[in-house]
């Protein structure tokens, strides 16, 4: 059975691209799965991963995205929940169970909780289905530093105690700021080779493509400067071409 690692990586490689699509979908409820299906059939050939988060989730669940979770699946496109887990493992369990039975890929979670009865056994168990975990290290909105910089005890700041907390529970990868080349590097030099990150906050957030992936960033996520695009398609296309790196 393939990781979620190896499964990402491999369609990065096939599609010569590091661009994670972000379907956070806004308007109307009515059209939010057809607008979604539309940009996803723009984009595809130029895209390597699917994020959904609330947006598609909370109005219309599971069975309601079910043409959008086939058609990754039959492009081959690896999909991430973006649901920032964040409850007791019991709780995370049955979460993460139902989505990977869904045919996700990944869950992104919040390492706060902790690895006892919090995202330990979530880990061990998306494992053994062959799914993913990606922690948040380091958020892109512009409250960031009132969490996520925070010193604790020893002079470390938070998001540097969360990224040692991905390198040494095994987590597939981590979700570090576009916006915040420092906090990048930083979290390679913690992390290691062997757990991606994700960048977020490319386009209308601020960040920039080409500096998150030199600064130690795998992929890229884009949300809305692909799908507020009036030309989805060549925008994709254009952040495809810009962070085009050789994959490992």
């Amino acid at each position: 059975m393939q990781t979620f690692r190896e499964r990402v990586l491999a369609s990065s490689r096939e599609r010569g691209s590091r661009v994670v699509l972000a379907l956070d979908v806004s308007g109307p409820f009515g059209q939010r799965v057809a607008r979604a299906r539309k940009v996803l059939e723009q984009t595809k050939e130029s895209i390597a991963a699917v994020k959904v988060n609330f947006h598609l989730l909370l109005p219309f669940g599971l069975t309601g995205i079910r043409d959008l979770i086939d058609l990754c699946k039959g492009e081959g496109l690896p999909l991430i929940a973006d649901i920032k887990l964040n409850d007791i493992g019991s709780t995370n369990l049955e979460v993460i169970e139902s989505l990977l039975a869904s045919d996700f890929d990944a869950v992104i979670a919040n390492p706060l909780v902790g690895y006892r009865d919090g995202m330990g056994e979530v880990i061990e168990r998306a494992h053994e289905l062959g799914g993913g975990v990606i922690l948040l290290v380091y958020m892109s909105h512009r409250g960031v530093n009132e969490g996520y910089t925070l010193r604790l005890d020893g002079g470390r700041r938070l998001y540097q105690a969360f990224a040692e907390r991905a390198r040494r529970w095994g987590a597939d990868g981590t979700i570090v700021s576009a916006r915040s080349r420092a906090a990048l590097k930083e979290t390679r030099k913690i992390v290691g080779a062997n757990c991606l990150i994700f960048a977020p906050g490319v386009g209308a957030q601020g960040g920039e493509a080409e500096a998150a992936i030199s600064s130690g960033a795998d992929f890229i996520i884009v949300g809305r400067s692909v799908i507020d695009s009036e030309e989805p398609s060549r925008e994709a296309e254009r952040l495809r071409r810009a962070t085009r790196k050789p994959s490992k």
